[in-house]
């Protein structure tokens, strides 16, 4: 399943979560808790950080709609 970091509206805020999308790009999950920066160095550090900058310039998803539209169940857990 494909994923990538993508701004969801949530309860009135604007978080950043890993979004997975079904075969047709369909997003149809997101990760149980938004995202954060990890990784075992600076530069992987700098790798997350400029994918989530990348996810600024993509329409805003809204949490309510993600997996209702090909009968998708929405946080994974």
């Amino acid at each position: 399943m494909a994923f990538n970091f993508r701004v969801v509206r949530s309860d009135d805020e604007l978080v950043i979560y890993d979004v997975y999308y079904d075969s047709i790009g369909v997003p149809v999950a997101t990760h149980v808790s938004p995202t954060y920066v990890y990784g075992e160095n600076i530069q992987e550090l700098r790798e997350q950080l400029e994918l989530m900058l990348e996810a600024l310039d993509k329409p805003v998803l809204d949490m309510r709609s993600i997996g209702h539209a090909s009968g998708g169940g929405g946080q994974e857990r």
